[in-house]
């Protein structure tokens, strides 16, 4: 399994989270496990809408540890096939509003993804580690199942 790159660290930095990691399966098919319906709720494994397109809506209902419902929602602001996308994120009960940006590119016999999330100083500073810490945590297993089905994906497509 390839090695994550994360940076900088989630001590602050620049309130930016960055992971970035290298997929065995073709950027086309990353894509498509990124924007079909079908295939993202395979590997993304909770309740959630996504509408990948220009001006779509990401809304994904979750349980915090203290066992409150809550509701991400994300706007897709920038949509740029298969390459990539941005949308603007926010948890219901926050006050500012964050930066996602995905980005697929073509590397060696597969794809790498970047996934940065932006904008974490707006955050109140009490919060902003462990939102960071938790959003970072999150992410990494969110990609780590992205790649998995999209190198499945890619391997039963070319009958191996």
């Amino acid at each position: 399994m390839d090695e994550l790159e994360v940076s900088p660290p989630v001590e602050g930095g620049e309130g930016t989270l960055r992971i970035v990691r290298h997929v065995s399966a073709t950027p086309k098919r990353t894509w498509t496990c990124l924007t079909d319906p079908d295939c993202f709720r395979k590997w993304w494994r909770t309740h959630v809408d996504f509408d990948a397109k220009a001006d779509g809506q990401f809304v994904a209902p979750w349980v915090d540890p203290e066992g409150r419902g809550r509701t991400v929602r994300a706007q897709v602001t920038s949509f740029h096939p298969p390459n990539g996308l941005v949308m603007v994120w926010a948890d219901d009960d926050w006050g500012f509003d964050t930066i996602v940006s995905i980005w697929i590119e073509s590397e060696g016999d597969g794809s790498l993804v970047t996934i940065e999330h932006q904008g974490w100083m707006a955050a109140p500073e009490r919060d902003r580690l462990a939102y960071m810490q938790s959003h970072h945590d999150d992410w990494t297993r969110h990609l780590s199942n992205w790649a998995a089905h999209a190198e499945d994906t890619d391997a039963h497509a070319k009958g191996e």
